[in-house]
């Protein structure tokens, strides 16, 4: 099969073929092609949404931006930052995703928000079925929208329906760029201040994590206005407290692994009793994002696809998005 015999959109990438189309009338177009000839995607084709990069006026009054699936986030974080907005407290890895790939990979869009909950960083998503037809999901309020067809695409990795474009929610640009330390008895009493201080309000930029001389030494980044940052160290200083914590002056060291997890507090608690330093960002109160020798879900690799894949399998009959294997 050649690339000509396809169309312009078809490239030869390092051998591969792969469908690269400009804009979403193409990518329809591809979706067509490929099902008239029996191609499917993520198998017999490869797909780049690395063109699609439409970008709307920022909304300032609703802080939200319409974005195309191909942009970089930490490319559309620079093109925010110029009007005091950013797409909030992601990872390194994270950062480096096309928006797409963040939609429908396991972070699944997610991110976190004060008070231990996790949002999708998008309010309304377009994408484009394995038929060709087009879904824009409901701006309104998710209280008043009905059923919230964004599951079909959030963590679904293209199987069920191509991200093109998202309305993104962003938040402020912090105003201040502060770190704080503090030590601890035992991993447990660290993941028991962490969880409190979460189901709190705690909202941290980053923490790195570090096993020392018989105790465990936090540092806690945050990247806030002043009043936030202010509340945040008051209360994790009383959550620490009552956990047998205490200040700490000690410095950051980097963790030597750079894979990044989706997991749980339990095994955070587990990778540090064993001595293990780790980084944590996208902190909620079941779970939380860690760099580092850690178990759980790696996040720059697919997840197992679940059974509700195989429970809208008639919307993709024929595989061309991979269906659920």
């Amino acid at each position: 099969m050649s690339n000509a015999s396809l169309g312009s959109w078809a490239k030869r990438i390092n051998g591969a073929l792969v469908a690269e189309p400009a804009d979403e009338r193409e990518l329809i177009e591809v979706v067509h092609v490929l099902a008239d000839r029996g191609v499917k995607l993520h198998q017999d084709m490869a797909l780049s949404r690395a063109r699609l990069t439409s970008l709307s006026e920022i909304a300032k009054n609703s802080m939200t931006v319409e974005a195309g699936a191909g942009w970089r986030l930490s490319d559309l974080d620079a093109k925010l930052k110029p009007h005091a907005l950013t797409v909030g407290p992601l990872s390194p890895a994270a950062m480096q995703l096309r928006l797409g790939e963040f939609l429908e990979g396991p972070w699944a869009g997610l991110r976190s928000i004060p008070g231990g909950r996790l949002e999708p960083i998008c309010t309304s998503i377009t994408a484009i079925f394995p038929d060709g037809r087009r879904l824009e999901t409901s701006r309104a309020p998710r209280s008043a929208a009905g059923p919230d067809l964004s599951a079909l695409v959030l963590g679904g990795h293209g199987r069920l329906a191509l991200c093109t474009s998202a309305v993104v929610r962003c938040i402020p640009l912090p105003e201040n760029d502060v770190r704080g330390t503090w030590s601890f008895p035992s991993p447990q009493s660290f993941v028991t201040a962490m969880q409190r201080a979460v189901a709190e309000g705690f909202w941290p930029w980053r923490m790195h994590v570090d096993p020392r001389s018989g105790r465990v030494v936090a540092e806690v980044r945050w990247t806030a206005s002043v009043g936030a940052v202010e509340r945040d160290r008051e209360l994790l200083h009383r959550c620490a407290d009552a956990a047998g914590g205490r200040p700490s002056g000690e410095a950051e060291r980097e963790a030597p692994v750079d894979v990044e997890h989706e997991t749980t507090w339990d095994a955070v608690r587990s990778a540090l009793e064993s001595k293990k330093p780790l980084q944590l960002f996208r902190v909620s109160l079941t779970s939380v994002v860690a760099r580092g020798d850690v178990e759980g879900l790696q996040l720059d690799t697919p997840s197992t696809w679940t059974s509700l894949a195989g429970r809208l399998l008639p919307l993709d009959a024929r595989g061309l998005f991979g269906g659920a294997s």
